[in-house]
């Protein structure tokens, strides 16, 4: 807390002292990242959060960051906030896809952007795989489907058939259900029982399958074919999983979904990949550990996860001070002005467009005790939200000023 001037001076001065100061954005080149080396030293896992999804600066520092941890720090595997059936069937398809197709066939469109591209040029690599934790549906289900089809005689005509018929109506009851949920409307009651119908006969297939795939995983011997079955079986079960709950009230869901979304990451982290080192890309309420909302009792999945995890993970919160973005639906908005005291006020006063705060070697004292206390943020630049910084992440990057990001167009998918 700020008691003088004097006071303030020598917080400022202290951040001057303990942070790392970066050019605009667009200028940052990935080795400006090469202090990343002492910060995150042994970690496995580097969560990169972001303050809304559609921040051009966030996702031009993180496409930065991502390309130094691959290629110096042998990161090699990023996983999405996105379908983890999409994302796992685009990594191996990419070879016969352009960077543009990969990108808009894997992940939600919100990250469709011409700062995100370059990252699936680097994806390309046979040393680089793309991976997803997400249930809801990302992109098209086509996808998941070609990839299932690249798999016969292995996989019968008859079974493709069936996944074909989950993925399909998971894609359309999606946005079918989704037009309500979206509106905070109810859903009308013939609607619901044309789903429960979709909904039985999903079920039925996928269980079906899943005993299929049992099966074969008793006698499969090679190793890149019994990979295939896991990853069947998981996106199968997360289908479930994601149907079972799709009717479910908006904060139910948020929370059934979070769940979901954590374990996904142990299944990445133990069983699909337990020797590669994982980059998690995701929104900072989800990545946030140590954290549980006043109100609504939600904990994100960066809480979520094992102590093991945790311990082995670096967690670094993306934020920003003014400009402008846009919401879910398109709408401009501009970002409110962030409270005095709050953790935009604090990193905006050191004088540099982009900021790096390292938390986790601190030692608390009078001129960073914010750190270590009751702060607050304004998610999406908007809401004010409550964390204590040191315990919620291990880092801070902060952007002065940001802009909504320019789209693809329409092109191949």
């Amino acid at each position: 807390m700020f008691f003088s001037k004097e006071r303030e001076k020598e917080v400022i001065n202290w951040l001057e002292a303990h942070s790392y100061r970066l050019a605009e954005p667009i200028d940052c080149a990935s080795q400006d990242f090469s202090f990343l080396k002492s910060v995150i030293q042994d970690k496995r896992i580097v969560w990169l959060g972001e303050n809304g999804h559609f921040i051009r600066e966030h996702t031009m520092l993180k496409e930065k960051i991502i390309s130094f941890l691959h290629k110096e720090m042998g990161f090699n595997v990023l996983a999405f906030e996105s379908g983890l059936a999409e994302a796992y069937g685009a990594n191996e398809l990419k070879e016969a896809s352009t960077p543009e197709a990969f990108m808009k066939n894997s992940i939600y469109s919100l990250w469709a952007t011409e700062d995100t591209e370059p990252l699936f040029h680097l994806l390309k690599r046979q040393d680089f795989r793309l991976a997803g934790i997400d249930i809801n549906p990302s992109s098209i289900p086509d996808t998941f489907l070609r990839f299932v089809a690249k798999l016969q005689p292995f996989v019968t005509e008859e079974q493709l058939q069936a996944f074909e018929f989950i993925e399909r109506g998971a894609y359309e009851w999606y946005y079918k259900i989704g037009q309500y949920t979206a509106a905070r409307k109810k859903v009308p009651n013939d609607v619901l029982q044309l789903f429960k119908h979709f909904k039985e006969q999903a079920i039925t297939k996928a269980n079906d399958l899943i005993k299929s795939i049992q099966f074969h995983l008793l006698n499969e011997r090679e190793q890149a074919k019994e990979t295939y079955l896991h990853v069947m079986q998981r996106s199968l079960a997360n289908r479930l999983y994601f149907l079972n709950h799709l009717t479910e009230d908006h904060r139910t869901y948020k929370k059934v979904r979070e769940q979901r979304l954590c374990e996904n990451v142990e299944w990445l982290c133990n069983e699909l990949y337990p020797n590669e080192k994982i980059i998690i890309w995701a929104h900072n309420m989800h990545i946030f550990k140590n954290f549980r909302s006043f109100f609504s009792k939600f904990e994100p999945m960066g809480s979520k996860i094992s102590k093991t995890l945790q311990n082995d993970s670096y967690y670094m919160g993306l934020f920003m001070y003014e400009g402008e973005t846009i919401t879910d639906t398109g709408q401009a908005y501009k970002l409110s002005k962030p409270p005095k005291k709050s953790l935009e006020d604090y990193l905006s006063k050191v004088n540099s467009p982009t900021t790096f705060v390292d938390f986790s070697q601190l030692q608390k004292q009078r001129e960073n005790e914010w750190i270590f206390k009751k702060t607050v943020f304004l998610d999406s630049g908007t809401m004010q939200t409550l964390i204590t910084p040191r315990e919620q992440m291990d880092g801070a990057l902060f952007v002065q000023k940001v802009s909504p990001p320019p789209f693809k167009k329409e092109g191949e998918k």
